[in-house]
Parts: structure tokens; C-alpha cells; sequence
């Protein structure tokens, strides 16, 4: 009698655990994931209501970004575990982060798979042009939008407000034209090259975003003609060396960038997809306590992690997961996100609800919300909240000084209540047309520019060897 027979227990985890077809020329394009991406789109529109919540509360309620209000206080609702999450920012643009590696990936990874190596490389050479002009021009034209509004003295009512982030947001205007003129040259520049934008802080993430774009391109060429197998340790390896680098946004950009790019190639795996859909209880099983895991640990207080249990552990744990000297905060929303998204990727009726609808209308919109969400926010919200004119006003030359107790007032809570959502349809309003005339509008720009500077026929006009030349021996 044979104790331990193989259907036991080799043929039952051969057959539960899915054959992942290492070979570069096993895994079939059939079922092309670019075709049921939709959930990366309700994924961003996600993702960019996120970051406007988030700017609410910066501006007007800080104390959400910690565990409790005061060391002794009673936690409120929306500083609990997970139900702080929308409020305390980070979350938004690490997740713009991982879509950029995952749909930069699909085009040339699927090219490469069906062998069209040439078509791969021209993706990547042309994606890689096309990209900076892209986030450019749109950023461009919000700049100059918010350097106009600057101008006529739209953002004095910031300036003198009782909202701290408003005012250190809000630019204050330069004595003469010139100097404003100069300003605007010189903001251009700055945001390209050190990330700092005077005229509307948010595009800060604008430029780490296009480099790691960059990243992503730069690794889809090293590893072009790299089986699977050693892509995917290629991918663990860049993870691991990101993990343990200690330099400033890592963990949100780079990391996020190479995870895309591993889960973006993973998505051609037929065997993957046929396991995850025929295994429906342990797939659940699998991603519910990773989704909420990950949920708990993206929780981390921005402030005072001290003033909860919960919170404390996690800080004091940090010593032992992260490098030293890193941003504790952004490292636990990196690897909490990263668990949220894979527990996403896994399940077929998560990805279903990403892509209905309303997200997708909210996802299409996104990168005009993230460009002109800000100015509205220290325009329009604060003409809502504090009065067009900014006056009666007293306290001499606006400032930064949060001793003085002159600033402008806000108004009483039902003018609060009101005006948030009456903002934020606004937004999302002018976010549609911007989508609608702007957008189209830089597309074509980018387009003739390609066209201006791109050869017509590329196999035409690649250099042949020629024939007559002799080779050099070594």
C-alpha cells in the first residue's frame, strides 16, 4: 500500500498553482489585455477624485492627516484605519505612477511576444518621443492660464486667507510686468528640471512622472530579447534596488513605474487568466485579505503616527522594513497600493466595477482635473468661501506668518457645505472641456511636430552596411 501516492500532493499543487509558460514564445497574445483595459482607466478617474479630496482636507482640515486631532483627542470616523485613506493624500499619485509602467508596457510587450521585434522597437522609439510634448503642452497651457489669472489678482483672496496651504500655495505677483514676464520664462524651466511650478504647486509630480515613463522605456529596450522568466527577475531585481534606495520619491515613481511594467507583461499570460478564472473561491480567498491588508497598511498617518497604537507599530516597525531616512509615509502607501492593485488584478469582478461608466467618464477626465484642480481650488473655491474682493481687508501686506489673526474668515459651515460640491461639479465641468478642445488641441501639435522631424519610412531610411567597406578585426 503506497502511503503517499502523486495525486496527493505533487498532482494537486501542479494543478492548482498555474503554469506561468516561462518560455518568451509560450504565452499566447490571445485574449490581448489592451482590449479589457478598462479598468485602468476607472482605476485613474479614481485615483485623480482622490487627489482633489486630498487637497480639501490639506487646506481646510490638516488634522485628518493624523491619527486623532490632539495626542489626548478621540479619533474621528474619518481618521480611523482605511476611512482615512481618501483624505491624507499620497495615494493619487503613486497610483498614476504604476499606470504609467503598466500602459506604457502593453503595446511593445504584445508586439514582442508575436515576434514583431521591429514593431516593438518603433513603438518604444515613437511612445518615447511622443510622450514629454504630451504632458508638456497641456501643463503649459495651464501654466500660462494660472500666470494670466495671477495678473488680474486672482489668487489675493488666497493670499489672504485663513488657509495656511492656500497661502503657501498661492503665488503672490512680482511689482512690475516684466519681472512677472521673466517669472513665467524661468517657472517654465523649473518645472521641467527642479519640479517646482510658483504659479500652481500640483505639477510638482509632472515631471518624476515623465521620468519614469522614461525608466520604462529605457527598460522595455534592455530587455527587449530577454525570455520571460529573467524579465520577471529583472523586475523583482529593479523592485528590490528601488526598495532599498533611500533617495527622495523612489518608492512612488520608480518602483510604482517597474510594478506596472511586471503585472502590464504578466497580463499576456493565458495560463495566468485560466487559473484565476477557474479557481473562484481561492482566488478570493487570495486577494480579500490582501486587499484589505494592503488597505490597512496604506493607512499610515502622514502626522504624529505616535498618537494611535495602531499607527505607533507601524512607524516603529518602519526601522526594520525601509532604508533609513526615507519618507515613512509614502514608503507604507507604495507597498500598500501595490498589495491593493495586485488583489484588483486577480479578481475579474473588481476589474468589472472599475470599468463602468462613471469611472471610465471620471478616468478620462483625470489629467485635466490634476492640471486645473489646483487653481480652481485657490481661485474659485476660495471666492466661494472667503468673497470675491477679499475685503474687508486689514492686515496690510499678505503674508505667511499663521501668528496673525487677520486673516479672512471662513464663511459660516452651510456656505462650506454648499460650495464644495458646487466646486468640485465645476471642475470635473471644466475638466470635460478641457478634454474635449484642449487635449485635442495638444494632440495635433504633438502630431505635427512628429510629423515635422520623424523619417516617413523607417526601414527606408535605416543606414545598410555597405559591402565595399571591410570589417575591423579586433
Amino acid at each position: 500500500m503506497t502511503l503517499f501516492r502523486p495525486t496527493h500532493i505533487y498532482t494537486r499543487l501542479r494543478h492548482n498553482i498555474p503554469s506561468l509558460q516561462w518560455q518568451q514564445g509560450d504565452s499566447s497574445t490571445k485574449g490581448d489585455p489592451r482590449k479589457s483595459v478598462k479598468w485602468i482607466d476607472g482605476l485613474r478617474g479614481i485615483a485623480s477624485f482622490l487627489v482633489v479630496l486630498t487637497h480639501l482636507a490639506r487646506a481646510w482640515d490638516y488634522d485628518l492627516f493624523s491619527p486623532r486631532d490632539t495626542e489626548d483627542a478621540t479619533p474621528r470616523i474619518l481618521q480611523w484605519p482605511i476611512l482615512r485613506i481618501p483624505w491624507q493624500g499620497r495615494i493619487g499619485v503613486t497610483i498614476f505612477a504604476f499606470l504609467t509602467g503598466y500602459v506604457c508596457t502593453l503595446k511593445p510587450i504584445k508586439q514582442s511576444r508575436a515576434g514583431d521585434t521591429y514593431g516593438a522597437f518603433t513603438t518604444i522609439a515613437k511612445s518615447a518621443f511622443r510622450r514629454p510634448p504630451r504632458l508638456i503642452f497641456p501643463a503649459t497651457i495651464a501654466l500660462i492660464i494660472s500666470w494670466v489669472i495671477a495678473q488680474f489678482g486672482g489668487f489675493i483672496v488666497a493670499n489672504r486667507s485663513d488657509c495656511w496651504w492656500c497661502r503657501y500655495a498661492a503665488p503672490e505677483v512680482e511689482d512690475s510686468l516684466w519681472k512677472e514676464i521673466i517669472r513665467l520664462g524661468m517657472t517654465f524651466l523649473s518645472t521641467w528640471t527642479t519640479g517646482y511650478m510658483a504659479y500652481d504647486d500640483h505639477q510638482w509630480a509632472l515631471l518624476p512622472l515623465l521620468l519614469a515613463s522614461m525608466l520604462v522605456y529605457l527598460l522595455l529596450v534592455a530587455t527587449m530579447f530577454v525570455r520571460f522568466r529573467f524579465r520577471v527577475l529583472i523586475y523583482i531585481g529593479m523592485i528590490l534596488y528601488f526598495h532599498q534606495d533611500a533617495a527622495k520619491d523612489t518608492e512612488t515613481f520608480q518602483m510604482q513605474a517597474v510594478y506596472g511594467m511586471f503585472l502590464s507583461d504578466l497580463s499576456y499570460n493565458t495560463s495566468l487568466k485560466s487559473w484565476v478564472e477557474s479557481h473562484r473561491y481561492l482566488r478570493k480567498a487570495i486577494t480579500f485579505p490582501l486587499a484589505v491588508a494592503g488597505l490597512l497598511i496604506a493607512s499610515y498617518p502622514g502626522e504624529h503616527p505616535e498618537w494611535a497604537t495602531w499607527s505607533n507599530f507601524m512607524f516603529e516597525a518602519a526601522n526594520y522594513i525601509f532604508p533609513p531616512n526615507v519618507n515613512i509615509g509614502k514608503r507604507y502607501t507604495a507597498l500598500g497600493i501595490d498589495m491593493i492593485i495586485l488583489a484588483i488584478y486577480l479578481s475579474p469582478s473588481t476589474k468589472d466595477f472599475l470599468a463602468n461608466r462613471l469611472l471610465l467618464w471620471l478616468g478620462k477626465q483625470s489629467f485635466a482635473v490634476y492640471l486645473i484642480h489646483g487653481t480652481m481650488l485657490r481661485v474659485v473655491l476660495c471666492w466661494m468661501l472667503y468673497g470675491i474682493s477679499g475685503q474687508p481687508w486689514n492686515g496690510g501686506e499678505a503674508g505667511t506668518d499663521d501668528d496673525r489673526d487677520d486673516w479672512l474668515p471662513l464663511r459660516p459651515p452651510w456656505v462650506v457645505g454648499v460650495s464644495i460640491p458646487v466646486w468640485i461639479g465645476l471642475v470635473y465641468s471644466f475638466a470635460a472641456a478641457w478634454t474635449a478642445y484642449v487635449d485635442p488641441f495638444c494632440a495635433r501639435m504633438a502630431a505635427k511636430l512628429e510629423k515635422a522631424v520623424f523619417v516617413h519610412d523607417e526601414k527606408a531610411n535605416l543606414p545598410l552596411p555597405s559591402a565595399s567597406i571591410p570589417m575591423q578585426t579586433a
